[in-house]
Protein backbone atom coordinates (compact mmCIF):
# COMPACT_ATOMS: atom_id res chain seq x y z
CA UNK A 1 0.00 0.00 0.00
CA UNK A 2 1.77 2.94 -1.08
CA UNK A 3 1.97 6.24 1.57
CA UNK A 4 -1.06 8.87 0.42
CA UNK A 5 -1.99 12.51 1.55
CA UNK A 6 -5.04 13.93 1.17
CA UNK A 7 -4.95 17.78 2.13
CA UNK A 8 -8.59 18.79 1.53
CA UNK A 9 -10.59 16.88 4.46
CA UNK A 10 -8.84 15.83 7.28
CA UNK A 11 -10.88 14.33 10.19
CA UNK A 12 -10.83 15.44 13.36
CA UNK A 13 -12.29 13.06 15.83
CA UNK A 14 -12.39 9.31 16.31
CA UNK A 15 -16.15 9.58 15.11
CA UNK A 16 -14.96 10.83 11.69
CA UNK A 17 -12.84 8.20 10.61
CA UNK A 18 -15.19 6.60 8.42
CA UNK A 19 -14.72 3.28 5.97
CA UNK A 20 -14.76 6.09 3.15
CA UNK A 21 -12.54 8.37 3.70
CA UNK A 22 -9.91 6.05 4.89
CA UNK A 23 -10.39 3.99 1.86
CA UNK A 24 -9.76 7.12 -0.07
CA UNK A 25 -6.96 8.33 1.85
CA UNK A 26 -5.24 4.75 1.56
CA UNK A 27 -6.03 4.41 -1.74
CA UNK A 28 -8.05 0.99 -1.34
CA UNK A 29 -11.34 -0.58 -1.36
CA UNK A 30 -12.69 -0.65 2.92
CA UNK A 31 -16.05 -1.93 3.25
CA UNK A 32 -15.75 -1.17 6.85
CA UNK A 33 -13.72 -0.22 9.84
CA UNK A 34 -14.04 -1.42 13.78
CA UNK A 35 -11.90 0.98 16.07
CA UNK A 36 -10.44 0.45 19.69
CA UNK A 37 -8.56 2.64 21.87
CA UNK A 38 -4.66 1.54 22.75
CA UNK A 39 -2.39 2.98 25.01
CA UNK A 40 -4.55 4.31 27.79
CA UNK A 41 -2.61 6.00 30.51
CA UNK A 42 0.29 5.81 28.19
CA UNK A 43 -0.08 8.45 25.14
CA UNK A 44 -0.74 11.95 26.59
CA UNK A 45 -0.98 14.13 23.78
CA UNK A 46 -3.04 12.06 21.16
CA UNK A 47 -6.35 9.45 20.92
CA UNK A 48 -4.23 6.75 19.73
CA UNK A 49 -6.66 4.00 17.41
CA UNK A 50 -6.42 0.62 16.23
CA UNK A 51 -8.30 0.52 13.29
CA UNK A 52 -9.71 -3.13 12.23
CA UNK A 53 -9.84 -2.70 8.11
CA UNK A 54 -12.67 -5.00 6.27
CA UNK A 55 -12.04 -5.06 2.73
CA UNK A 56 -11.46 -7.75 -0.73
CA UNK A 57 -7.87 -6.67 -1.40
CA UNK A 58 -5.53 -8.78 -0.54
CA UNK A 59 -2.82 -5.76 -0.25
CA UNK A 60 -5.32 -4.08 2.69
CA UNK A 61 -4.12 -4.84 6.05
CA UNK A 62 -6.39 -6.23 8.79
CA UNK A 63 -5.41 -3.27 10.87
CA UNK A 64 -3.79 -0.25 11.12
CA UNK A 65 -3.11 2.35 14.06
CA UNK A 66 -4.50 6.43 13.66
CA UNK A 67 -3.12 9.15 15.62
CA UNK A 68 -5.08 12.37 16.36
CA UNK A 69 -4.50 14.74 18.54
CA UNK A 70 -6.18 14.76 22.02
CA UNK A 71 -8.85 17.32 22.92
CA UNK A 72 -7.75 17.54 26.98
CA UNK A 73 -3.97 18.20 25.48
CA UNK A 74 -4.57 19.87 22.12
CA UNK A 75 -3.09 22.84 23.47
CA UNK A 76 0.22 21.59 25.17
CA UNK A 77 0.89 19.30 21.96
CA UNK A 78 0.34 22.48 19.60
CA UNK A 79 2.45 24.32 21.87
CA UNK A 80 5.09 21.96 22.04
CA UNK A 81 4.66 21.41 17.91
CA UNK A 82 4.60 17.01 18.84
CA UNK A 83 1.81 16.23 16.22
CA UNK A 84 3.51 18.50 13.14
CA UNK A 85 7.00 17.27 14.49
CA UNK A 86 6.13 13.08 14.27
CA UNK A 87 4.38 13.82 10.95
CA UNK A 88 7.43 15.55 9.69
CA UNK A 89 10.00 12.56 10.82
CA UNK A 90 7.77 10.17 9.34
CA UNK A 91 8.07 11.61 6.00
CA UNK A 92 11.97 12.82 5.84
CA UNK A 93 14.24 10.79 8.15
CA UNK A 94 12.00 7.94 9.53
CA UNK A 95 12.31 6.63 5.69
CA UNK A 96 15.48 5.35 6.62
CA UNK A 97 16.21 4.24 9.82
CA UNK A 98 18.55 1.69 10.81
CA UNK A 99 15.77 0.51 13.43
CA UNK A 100 12.28 -0.85 13.20
CA UNK A 101 9.77 1.98 13.47
CA UNK A 102 6.06 1.38 11.54
CA UNK A 103 5.88 2.53 7.87
CA UNK A 104 4.05 5.79 7.12
CA UNK A 105 0.49 5.16 5.33
CA UNK A 106 -0.96 8.02 5.55
CA UNK A 107 0.18 11.59 7.04
CA UNK A 108 -1.53 15.14 6.30
CA UNK A 109 -1.37 18.55 8.80
CA UNK A 110 -2.35 22.08 8.25
CA UNK A 111 0.75 24.38 7.63
CA UNK A 112 1.63 27.21 9.71
CA UNK A 113 4.21 30.04 8.83
CA UNK A 114 4.38 30.46 12.57
CA UNK A 115 5.57 26.76 12.93
CA UNK A 116 8.21 26.52 10.73
CA UNK A 117 10.15 29.71 11.91
CA UNK A 118 9.72 28.12 15.75
CA UNK A 119 13.43 27.98 16.30
CA UNK A 120 13.89 31.18 14.93
CA UNK A 121 11.00 32.54 17.41
CA UNK A 122 12.17 30.14 20.26
CA UNK A 123 15.56 31.54 20.36
CA UNK A 124 14.20 35.32 20.48
CA UNK A 125 12.69 34.20 23.40
CA UNK A 126 15.78 32.50 24.98
CA UNK A 127 17.65 35.82 25.11
CA UNK A 128 14.42 37.40 27.30
CA UNK A 129 15.11 38.16 30.97
CA UNK A 130 13.89 35.27 33.05
CA UNK A 131 11.12 37.68 34.56
CA UNK A 132 9.16 37.82 31.12
CA UNK A 133 9.10 34.30 30.63
CA UNK A 134 6.08 33.71 32.89
CA UNK A 135 4.17 35.72 30.35
CA UNK A 136 5.80 35.12 27.71
CA UNK A 137 4.46 31.17 28.31
CA UNK A 138 1.13 31.87 29.09
CA UNK A 139 0.35 34.07 25.72
CA UNK A 140 1.98 31.55 23.78
CA UNK A 141 -0.29 28.62 25.88
CA UNK A 142 -3.27 31.30 24.60
CA UNK A 143 -1.72 31.67 21.34
CA UNK A 144 -2.12 27.56 20.90
CA UNK A 145 -5.45 26.97 22.34
CA UNK A 146 -6.92 29.48 19.61
CA UNK A 147 -5.23 27.74 16.69
CA UNK A 148 -7.40 25.24 14.99
CA UNK A 149 -4.87 23.02 12.65
CA UNK A 150 -5.47 19.73 11.93
CA UNK A 151 -3.38 16.94 11.93
CA UNK A 152 -3.61 12.61 10.89
CA UNK A 153 -1.41 10.12 10.97
CA UNK A 154 -1.76 6.82 9.72
CA UNK A 155 1.01 4.11 10.09
CA UNK A 156 1.48 0.53 10.45
CA UNK A 157 -0.07 -1.27 13.29
CA UNK A 158 2.82 -3.38 14.98
CA UNK A 159 -0.02 -5.84 16.50
CA UNK A 160 2.10 -8.81 16.47
CA UNK A 161 4.66 -7.58 18.80
CA UNK A 162 3.90 -7.52 22.35
CA UNK A 163 4.19 -3.86 24.14
CA UNK A 164 6.31 -3.32 26.84
CA UNK A 165 4.80 -1.99 30.43
CA UNK A 166 6.63 1.32 32.21
CA UNK A 167 4.95 0.45 35.09
CA UNK A 168 6.25 -3.56 34.91
CA UNK A 169 9.95 -2.11 35.02
CA UNK A 170 13.38 -3.80 33.66
CA UNK A 171 16.32 -5.17 35.08
CA UNK A 172 19.66 -4.94 33.77
CA UNK A 173 19.39 -7.26 30.68
CA UNK A 174 16.09 -5.48 29.65
CA UNK A 175 17.37 -1.86 29.59
CA UNK A 176 21.11 -3.31 27.77
CA UNK A 177 18.63 -4.74 25.17
CA UNK A 178 16.75 -1.67 24.66
CA UNK A 179 19.59 0.63 24.50
CA UNK A 180 21.69 -1.60 22.54
CA UNK A 181 18.34 -1.55 19.95
CA UNK A 182 18.54 2.23 19.67
CA UNK A 183 22.19 2.49 19.16
CA UNK A 184 22.22 2.39 15.80
CA UNK A 185 20.68 5.50 15.40
CA UNK A 186 22.30 7.32 17.26
CA UNK A 187 25.65 5.76 15.75
CA UNK A 188 23.92 6.70 12.39
CA UNK A 189 22.88 10.23 13.09
CA UNK A 190 25.89 11.18 15.33
CA UNK A 191 26.68 14.97 14.17
CA UNK A 192 25.16 14.05 11.07
CA UNK A 193 24.39 16.59 8.07
CA UNK A 194 21.59 15.17 7.76
CA UNK A 195 19.86 16.62 10.95
CA UNK A 196 20.20 20.06 9.93
CA UNK A 197 17.91 22.07 7.37
CA UNK A 198 14.57 20.46 9.37
CA UNK A 199 12.39 23.23 11.02
CA UNK A 200 10.75 20.75 12.77
CA UNK A 201 13.57 19.16 14.44
CA UNK A 202 15.00 21.72 17.27
CA UNK A 203 17.85 21.40 19.38
CA UNK A 204 17.45 20.29 22.62
CA UNK A 205 18.66 24.35 24.01
CA UNK A 206 16.79 26.16 22.10
CA UNK A 207 14.01 26.33 24.93
CA UNK A 208 16.57 25.96 27.58
CA UNK A 209 15.41 29.07 29.13
CA UNK A 210 11.99 28.30 29.03
CA UNK A 211 12.02 25.08 30.30
CA UNK A 212 14.31 26.66 33.53
CA UNK A 213 11.37 28.51 34.28
CA UNK A 214 9.15 25.73 34.25
CA UNK A 215 11.19 24.16 36.56
CA UNK A 216 11.80 27.09 38.97
CA UNK A 217 8.10 27.22 39.35
CA UNK A 218 7.35 23.58 39.84
CA UNK A 219 10.62 23.39 42.04
CA UNK A 220 8.93 23.80 45.83
CA UNK A 221 5.73 21.35 44.92
CA UNK A 222 8.31 18.76 43.05
CA UNK A 223 10.55 19.09 46.04
CA UNK A 224 7.49 18.12 48.53
CA UNK A 225 6.80 15.43 46.55
CA UNK A 226 10.29 13.77 45.97
CA UNK A 227 11.13 14.44 49.60
CA UNK A 228 14.49 16.03 51.17
CA UNK A 229 16.83 13.24 49.31
CA UNK A 230 16.76 15.61 46.79
CA UNK A 231 16.55 18.93 47.98
CA UNK A 232 20.12 19.71 47.43
CA UNK A 233 19.55 18.78 43.48
CA UNK A 234 16.97 20.54 43.16
CA UNK A 235 18.69 23.96 45.07
CA UNK A 236 21.70 23.47 42.63
CA UNK A 237 19.57 23.28 40.00
CA UNK A 238 17.53 26.31 40.47
CA UNK A 239 21.04 28.16 39.88
CA UNK A 240 22.66 25.82 37.64
CA UNK A 241 19.74 24.47 35.44
CA UNK A 242 19.86 26.47 32.21
CA UNK A 243 23.27 26.86 32.03
CA UNK A 244 23.63 22.73 32.02
CA UNK A 245 21.65 22.39 29.30
CA UNK A 246 23.78 24.63 27.46
CA UNK A 247 27.34 22.86 28.46
CA UNK A 248 25.84 19.52 27.60
CA UNK A 249 25.01 20.58 24.33
CA UNK A 250 27.78 22.54 23.55
CA UNK A 251 30.19 19.74 24.75
CA UNK A 252 28.82 16.82 22.79
CA UNK A 253 27.73 16.28 19.08
CA UNK A 254 24.39 15.74 18.53
CA UNK A 255 22.29 13.01 17.15
CA UNK A 256 18.84 11.98 16.45
CA UNK A 257 17.43 11.40 19.77
CA UNK A 258 13.98 9.98 20.13
CA UNK A 259 13.61 12.17 23.71
CA UNK A 260 10.40 10.09 24.43
CA UNK A 261 12.09 6.77 25.12
CA UNK A 262 10.44 4.83 27.67
CA UNK A 263 8.67 1.43 27.94
CA UNK A 264 5.32 2.12 26.50
CA UNK A 265 6.94 3.50 22.94
CA UNK A 266 9.08 0.22 22.68
CA UNK A 267 7.57 -3.16 21.47
CA UNK A 268 9.07 -6.90 21.30
CA UNK A 269 8.75 -9.47 18.92
CA UNK A 270 8.78 -13.19 19.64
CA UNK A 271 12.99 -12.80 19.52
CA UNK A 272 12.83 -9.82 21.75
CA UNK A 273 13.99 -7.66 19.03
CA UNK A 274 12.64 -3.90 19.68
CA UNK A 275 10.78 -1.54 17.43
CA UNK A 276 10.40 1.81 18.83
CA UNK A 277 7.20 4.14 18.43
CA UNK A 278 5.54 7.59 19.35
CA UNK A 279 7.75 10.00 17.96
CA UNK A 280 6.46 13.31 18.92
CA UNK A 281 8.93 14.72 20.95
CA UNK A 282 12.11 14.09 18.64
CA UNK A 283 14.68 16.32 18.65
CA UNK A 284 18.74 16.85 17.93
CA UNK A 285 20.60 16.03 21.24
CA UNK A 286 23.47 14.46 22.73
CA UNK A 287 22.57 10.16 22.96
CA UNK A 288 23.11 10.09 26.32
CA UNK A 289 19.73 12.05 26.60
CA UNK A 290 17.79 8.82 25.51
CA UNK A 291 19.88 7.10 27.64
CA UNK A 292 19.41 8.63 31.07
CA UNK A 293 15.81 8.95 30.48
CA UNK A 294 15.17 5.50 29.15
CA UNK A 295 17.23 3.96 32.57
CA UNK A 296 15.19 6.67 34.87
CA UNK A 297 12.32 5.27 34.14
CA UNK A 298 12.33 1.64 33.49
CA UNK A 299 15.70 0.51 35.69
CA UNK A 300 13.81 -1.33 38.89
CA UNK A 301 14.66 1.64 41.83
CA UNK A 302 16.38 -1.35 44.05
CA UNK A 303 19.30 -1.72 41.53
CA UNK A 304 22.41 0.06 42.49
CA UNK A 305 25.07 2.04 41.09
CA UNK A 306 27.22 -0.44 39.48
CA UNK A 307 24.10 -1.76 38.03
CA UNK A 308 23.63 1.14 35.56
CA UNK A 309 27.44 1.76 35.04
CA UNK A 310 27.11 -1.95 33.63
CA UNK A 311 24.28 -0.85 31.33
CA UNK A 312 26.40 2.29 30.00
CA UNK A 313 29.15 0.36 29.02
CA UNK A 314 27.05 -2.33 27.15
CA UNK A 315 25.46 0.50 25.17
CA UNK A 316 29.60 2.11 24.93
CA UNK A 317 30.42 -0.86 23.02
CA UNK A 318 27.10 -0.74 20.75
CA UNK A 319 27.29 3.05 20.06
CA UNK A 320 30.82 2.19 18.94
CA UNK A 321 31.47 6.00 17.61
CA UNK A 322 34.86 7.74 17.26
CA UNK A 323 36.26 10.14 19.72
CA UNK A 324 33.72 9.57 22.30
CA UNK A 325 35.30 7.58 25.63
CA UNK A 326 33.31 5.69 28.54
CA UNK A 327 34.33 8.28 30.61
CA UNK A 328 32.33 10.88 28.11
CA UNK A 329 29.25 8.78 28.61
CA UNK A 330 29.55 8.65 32.01
CA UNK A 331 29.82 12.41 32.38
CA UNK A 332 26.65 13.26 29.64
CA UNK A 333 24.58 10.35 31.30
CA UNK A 334 25.08 11.82 35.01
CA UNK A 335 24.23 15.81 33.70
CA UNK A 336 21.47 14.22 31.31
CA UNK A 337 19.86 12.56 34.84
CA UNK A 338 20.17 16.06 36.22
CA UNK A 339 18.57 17.74 33.97
CA UNK A 340 15.84 14.88 33.61
CA UNK A 341 14.72 15.41 37.20
CA UNK A 342 14.23 19.29 35.87
CA UNK A 343 12.50 18.56 33.26
CA UNK A 344 10.25 16.21 34.96
CA UNK A 345 9.60 17.99 38.20
CA UNK A 346 6.74 19.98 35.93
CA UNK A 347 5.27 16.88 34.72
CA UNK A 348 2.88 16.95 37.18
CA UNK A 349 1.79 20.90 37.35
CA UNK A 350 -1.82 20.46 36.35
CA UNK A 351 -0.67 20.91 32.27
CA UNK A 352 -1.25 17.59 31.14
CA UNK A 353 -3.97 15.20 31.64
CA UNK A 354 -2.86 11.86 32.47
CA UNK A 355 -5.88 9.70 31.20
CA UNK A 356 -6.59 7.68 33.59
CA UNK A 357 -5.58 6.09 36.76
CA UNK A 358 -2.62 4.33 35.00
CA UNK A 359 -0.95 7.16 34.14
CA UNK A 360 -0.96 8.77 37.44
CA UNK A 361 0.38 5.67 38.85
CA UNK A 362 2.49 6.00 35.91
CA UNK A 363 4.13 8.75 36.94
CA UNK A 364 4.47 7.64 40.47
CA UNK A 365 6.56 5.03 39.87
CA UNK A 366 8.77 6.86 37.58
CA UNK A 367 9.46 9.45 40.03
CA UNK A 368 10.75 7.12 42.39
CA UNK A 369 12.87 5.07 39.97
CA UNK A 370 14.29 8.60 38.97
CA UNK A 371 14.85 9.28 42.60
CA UNK A 372 17.23 6.41 43.20
CA UNK A 373 18.89 7.11 40.25
CA UNK A 374 19.57 10.72 40.86
CA UNK A 375 20.71 10.39 44.25
CA UNK A 376 23.69 8.50 42.83
CA UNK A 377 24.99 11.40 40.34
CA UNK A 378 27.02 14.02 41.91
CA UNK A 379 26.79 17.70 41.71
CA UNK A 380 29.29 19.09 38.55
CA UNK A 381 31.77 21.56 39.85
CA UNK A 382 32.60 22.77 36.32
CA UNK A 383 29.63 24.74 34.86
CA UNK A 384 30.98 27.81 33.14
Amino acid sequence: MKVSTNPEYLPETPEELTATWLGAALNAPISQIEQRALGEGKGFMGDVLRLSLHSEAPEVPASVVAKIPKKANRAVGELMGVYEREIMFFRTLGQDMPIRIPQMLFSEFDRDKGSENQEAILRGFDKMPLFLHGAIGAFGAWVAAAKKRRYLLIIEDLASMRAADQLQGLDEDGCVKVLEAIAPMHRQFWGAEALQGHFWLLPLDVDARLRHVRFRQSREQFGQVMGSGLAETLDWLMDNGERLTRQFVADTPATLAHCDLRMDNVMFDEGDRCAFIDWQLVRRAPAAWDVAYFICGALHSDQDAACVERILRRYHKALSVPDYSFDDLQRDYQRALLLHVANLASAGDGDIDFGNERGSTMMATWMQRLAARATEVGLPNDIG
